[in-house]
């Protein structure tokens, strides 16, 4: 009889402290949780708008990942790059040597690479591809920058609309119209620096694409910025590793947005 007692008692505890623990959980996950009032929604674009406007000039190294159905290629690339159209991309191979070249001036895209030699208006589209092999997307100078600098692209969102606004766990989720689909344009952004940290949206040839980012611990220049920049379509995907020695919102001369007058050899 009292080892029956014993028994009882003792599942009885452990009941009790399965239950502690489940109301607990619950506790944890409602905590973590946000709280949001439409009457916050113009604060938080405000800020989105100076976060995304606070980058114009980047220097430095990145390691680079390019992920197809059909292959996967890693290099490292140097980056300059300034707002909104000035732009130079060199692909380096193992041993540093310069083995594809992307530019954009302003008025014209310079790409010299195994796949394509070629003078582009810097307005027009050009095939990612001559960029980043195997990304068969069409992109503007502007927006490569923008990718480029940790920004979103062109006409993702519209600041001055009024987009729907929920709770997504501990992000803020937002949803704007888009131009070119039927579905939503979303923005997740951190409620507590209002960092925009995963976008989904339509790109032009109608396919969905997602941009994540990862930042820096500590800020760079006085500035966040991603040290991951993660952009993903129709099964492609491109990821950005940043150094972390990169320089933002320095002066940088305009000459390097243009490639020597001589002919480039590059290595195939």
């Amino acid at each position: 009889m009292l080892k029956t007692k014993v028994k009882n008692t003792n599942l009885l505890t452990i009941s009790v402290l399965i239950l502690i623990f489940s109301l607990a959980s619950s506790c944890g996950v409602k905590k973590g949780a946000i709280q949001i009032d439409d009457g916050s929604l113009n604060t938080i674009l405000k800020k989105i708008e100076l976060f995304e406007g606070a980058l114009r000039s980047l220097k430095g190294l990145a390691k680079v990942k390019i992920k197809t159905p059909d292959s996967k290629i890693s290099y490292t690339q140097v980056t300059i790059a300034e707002r909104p159209d000035l732009l130079r991309l060199e692909a380096l191979n193992p041993f540093g040597k310069t083995v594809g070249f992307i530019s954009s001036d302003g008025t014209n895209i310079y790409i010299i690479s195994p796949s394509e030699r070629g003078v582009y208006d810097s307005s027009t589209n050009f095939d990612l591809a001559y960029v980043y092999p195997g990304l068969n997307l069409k992109i503007t100078a502007i927006n490569l920058v923008n990718l480029i600098l940790g920004r979103l692209p062109d006409k993702v969102y519209d600041l001055g609309s009024k987009p729907e606004m929920s709770a997504d766990g501990s992000q803020i989720k937002l949803n704007f119209a888009s131009d070119n689909s039927s579905e939503p344009n979303t923005l997740w952004v951190n409620s507590t620096n209002y960092r925009v940290e995963k976008a989904e949206f339509s790109v032009d040839q109608g396919s969905r694409a997602v941009i994540t980012y990862e930042y820096f611990d500590s800020l760079i220049d006085g500035f966040y910025f991603p040290k991951t920049i993660d952009f993903a379509s129709k099964g492609l995907s491109i990821t950005i590793f940043y150094d972390p020695d990169v320089e933002l919102n320095k002066n940088v001369d305009k000459a390097l947005y243009r490639p020597a007058a001589e002919t480039v050899k590059f290595e195939n």
